[in-house]
């Protein structure tokens, strides 16, 4: 095991320096989204499962280090708990996702739902050994106003709650709405705010590693302030907690 994840981390790092297309760095990054095209969908891609496992000398195992592989092309070369990649041009209908090691120890394929041109998602592997499955969040519209949005892509809470809190003093929650499992649910907050934070839980109260800042998502938003260039948007990405993270990752999107 020690020799495959080492060989997987070499091949990881090698791949990444050839790819131009995607993100090899965390999911908690400002996402930059093109305008879209009538014949074309934009989607980007997340791992939400705590474990990728694969059987392995006829047991389950985590395969360590994946890349990711969408209709038989490699996407991204890091595909890991939490991470994401930006929004990439692709054919309608549906997609066909593999996480695979550098050994072909695989999971899936998994197919998400058939997507329309024109629109953006995100798709979000979830789920544990034998039963990975794909989750289509459809994104929301565009807006000039401050935004906070919720993907429930959680498969064991079935339905979640989310808010906004005080970034410089972590109290001072506030229930906005809540999203069922497969649902992003999106709030306005205005023209603006600052010294913001956002959180997912039950009520009033975050999940452990629930909250999210801003300036977590991009280090340049110090002030914790929605819009922040071209980011109007906080979203929340709801997973199954692994043993070590999670579980909420941020991302700042248009």
């Amino acid at each position: 095991m020690t020799f495959r994840f080492a060989a997987a981390v070499c091949f990881a790092a090698a791949v990444c320096g050839m790819l131009a297309t995607t993100a090899c760095g965390s999911s908690s990054s400002s996402s930059t989204m093109p305008p879209a095209s009538a014949g074309i969908v934009r989607v980007r891609f997340a791992e939400g499962a705590p474990e990728l496992e694969a059987l392995i000398n006829g047991a389950p195992q985590n395969i360590g280090a994946a890349y990711l592989q969408v209709d038989g092309q490699t996407i991204s070369s890091r595909f890991t708990y939490g991470s994401m990649t930006q929004f990439l041009p692709m054919q309608p209908g549906p997609e066909k996702l593999e996480a695979l090691d550098v050994l072909g120890y695989r999971v899936g394929p998994v197919t998400s739902t058939s997507l329309s041109p024109g629109k953006r998602y995100t798709l979000v592997l979830v789920g544990s050994y034998p039963k990975y499955f794909v989750l289509t969040f459809e994104e929301p519209a565009n807006s000039s106003s401050a935004q906070l949005s919720l993907y429930e892509a959680s498969p064991t809470v079935p339905k979640a709650d989310f808010g906004s809190f005080v970034a410089s003093s972590h109290n001072g929650f506030k229930q906005l709405g809540s999203a069922a499992l497969g649902a992003v649910a999106t709030v306005n907050l205005g023209k603006a705010v600052s010294n913001f934070g956002g959180y997912a839980g039950q009520g009033t109260k975050a999940f452990p590693g629930g909250t999210v800042k801003p300036v977590q998502a991009n280090t340049f938003d110090k002030k914790n302030v929605l819009p922040f260039h071209t980011a109007s948007r906080l979203s929340l990405f709801l997973f199954d907690p692994s043993s070590s993270l999670g579980p909420v990752v941020g991302s700042l999107d248009r």
